[in-house]
């Protein structure tokens, strides 16, 4: 016979609601935290073992003799009693944090705050937090990987997330999820998309989250991380709310800076970050030193700031950089103003990195010709719209000599050189041939160890042009203001013909341009909005001079300003073309060196080509900037469209 002594259990909590609170897990908190000390003790035998074998005897003597105290305090005497309570080794905690600023290392050392939102002015580090806050949780904090999840608005920056950190934290950075928003959707929904397919993708993943009808595992998180948080429009920010009610107690990490909020016209606004504040257990952490720009660079543009109300930072931003960089404005009489910036350019002795920055993308295409015309090396930071990259021509050729069948999963090291050479040798007089190369480049940086088929063609899809212009100290680099957000270069000199900041996006795309700048700034323009701000060291110039429009004019076409279907009929015509030849114009179109039409253009464009007529513009060459392949809405049939950039020149009336 067997007998069981009776068990009572009495509950004496009645509140089934009721949660484990901290001081709950606290005798577990000791337990942990000396499993931590002993690994590090361990550690320090084992380097007296290498150093002195009796050093070694006696310190596992001392270890059973002595009181657990005096031990401590013996062979971990002052600062080194704070490293054993770390889980990670000294020397990983100095690289980690180490040359991190006071204000940087609170936002590690946060670790209770349910909602952090940073506010991070330029310069200041962003990047650099993010990348340390993500490994921080990880090796920190135990942070699964699989419970992590990032989210930013670019292919470029998710990439250079986990470039930093595969060289912070090494193979581990792998299993990290970091995924643009949409890319983000189309995995849960388990479908391949890109830029142009993203449409609703938000709203239905956001719908099917709330209706239960995506898979628990993949949106169970503990910690949400938000890049560029000041861009998130309003579909953005109801993914991250839906996120967040479906992890009750996940925190959420967002770094932005809502000064430069400059796509306010696609519905992107940092109120959503003001919101996130509301919240409970919610702090807001103002990063404000300039690690970029010189002091007086950032006086003129901190004044500049006092013009743009309702802003989330209160504290001005502060130039870490105590010497002074050259500040000068140019103010003109009149218009046009084109001319007078190159012909200043071509006369100054640049040093280091330059860009020049405009508000219109058709500016920036005649500055660009215009240096190139007289023989400075000069590069547009282009953009790929209206387009994938998938597309473009350069880019499917490096694919198809890839090889790839169906039933493959990795790319092998040998192709994937030899298709590198081909694509080389096919395009080498390609205008694009750079821009491929650093996209290759950048891919393989994010996937050191194994190149995966489904993750090349994702980068690729999710990728713009004007994240792979390279770097090139010798080259002057023209650009929108908004293609050069994130950018930094050591001499900026900014275009504002006609430019009145009369919005507020207005005024914050004039300072992101403004804080590009990290050693010299020269801006041009014909207002009166910059009179009142003044800073050190500022040459002021007035020209009263009057320039007349640049003798040369240069547009890029796009997908509306040809006629698609012609090339349904003449595919073969395309076959033999490329990047960067010179086709012969006429009042319709484009022709190869054969004489045959390669490019008609629509009617809408017709009636532009009259409207530069009639100021007295004509068209007299062409230039293959893009081929590119298109579908027709509802076939599987793909042709070669050509895109070229069209030369038009002033004759005199």
């Amino acid at each position: 016979m067997v007998v069981y002594n009776a068990l009572t259990i009495e509950r004496l909590e009645k509140d089934n609601k009721k949660r484990y609170k901290l001081e709950d897990y606290s005798r577990l908190e000791e337990y942990y935290q000396q499993k931590v000390q002993q690994i590090h003790i361990v550690g320090e035998y084992a380097r007296k073992m290498i150093r002195n074998y009796r050093e070694a005897l006696q310190f596992v003597d001392d270890y059973f003799k002595l009181n657990y105290t005096s031990f401590l305090q013996r062979y971990f005497p002052g600062s080194r009693q704070d490293e054993i309570k770390r889980n990670i080794t000294p020397s990983k905690f100095k690289q980690l944090f180490g040359e991190l600023s006071p204000t940087q290392l609170n936002i590690i050392k946060d670790k209770t705050s349910k909602t952090i939102v940073v506010a991070a002015g330029p310069g200041s580090g962003k990047t650099q937090i993010l990348v340390h806050k993500l490994a921080s949780l990880l090796l920190m904090e135990d942070v699964k990987h699989e419970q992590l999840l990032m989210v930013t608005f670019s292919r470029s920056a998710a990439t250079e997330f986990k470039k930093r950190l595969l060289t912070l934290i090494g193979n581990a950075a792998h299993f990290i999820e970091i995924k643009t928003f949409h890319s983000y959707c189309f995995d849960l929904l388990g479908r391949v998309g890109s830029l142009e397919k993203s449409g609703d993708i938000l709203q239905e993943t956001i719908k099917r989250i709330k209706n239960g009808q995506v898979e628990p595992g993949r949106i169970t998180k503990t910690v949400l991380v938000i890049d560029e948080a000041q861009d998130m429009d309003g579909q953005e920010f109801a993914l991250v709310k839906a996120l967040m009610e479906q992890n009750e107690g996940m925190r959420v990490i967002a770094v932005g800076d809502d000064d430069q909020n400059i796509f306010e016209f696609r519905g992107s606004s940092s109120k959503y970050m003001a919101d996130l504040l509301a919240g409970p257990d919610a702090v807001l952490v103002e990063l404000v030193e300039n690690y970029r720009s010189k002091r007086n660079l950032v006086d003129y543009t901190n004044q500049f700031l006092r013009r743009i109300p309702n802003r989330l930072k209160q504290t001005p931003i502060m130039a870490v950089q105590s010497d002074n960089g050259q500040l000068k404005r140019v103010r003109y009489r009149s218009r046009h103003l084109i001319t007078p910036l190159v012909q200043d350019i071509l006369a100054e002795g640049l040093i280091g990195s330059t860009c020049v920055l405009t508000k219109r993308n058709e500016e920036a295409l005649q500055i660009a010709g215009l240096l190139i015309k007289n023989g400075r090396q000069a590069k547009l930071i282009q953009s790929n719209e209206g387009f994938s990259l998938y597309n473009l021509l350069e880019i499917r050729y490096f694919l198809s000599r890839l090889n790839l069948a169906e039933d493959v999963y990795i790319i092998q090291d040998e192709l994937w050189e030899n298709a590198k050479r081909k694509l080389a040798g096919r395009f080498g007089s390609s205008l694009n041939l750079e821009s491929c190369l650093n996209l290759i480049q950048e891919f393989e940086a994010a996937n050191p160890k194994y190149k995966y088929k489904t993750d090349l063609e994702i980068f690729i899809r999710e990728s713009a042009l004007e994240d792979f212009i390279g770097e090139n100290r010798e080259t002057i680099f023209v650009s929108t203001i908004h293609k050069a957000k994130g950018r930094e270069f050591d001499n900026v000199f900014l275009m504002l013909d006609q430019f009145n900041p009369g919005t507020n996006e207005d005024k914050r795309q004039l300072y992101v341009g403004m804080t590009r700048a990290k050693q010299n700034l020269t801006l041009y323009d014909n207002g009166t909005y910059l009179d009142s701000i003044k800073a050190e060291g500022m040459q002021v110039v007035v020209d009263p001079q009057t320039y007349l429009p640049p003798q040369e004019l240069v547009m890029q076409l796009s997908h509306r300003d040809v006629q698609l279907n012609f090339l349904l009929y003449y595919p073969h015509l395309i076959k033999e073309l490329n990047s960067g030849e010179f086709l012969s114009v006429d009042g319709n179109g484009c022709r190869n060196s054969k004489g045959q039409v390669v490019v008609k253009f629509s009617k809408q464009f017709l009636t532009q080509i009259e409207a530069m007529r009639q100021k007295h513009y004509v068209l007299k060459t062409a230039k293959i900037r893009f081929i590119v392949y298109w579908k027709k809405e509802n076939t599987e049939r793909e042709v070669r469209i050509v895109l070229p950039e069209l030369y038009f020149e002033k004759i005199l009336p």
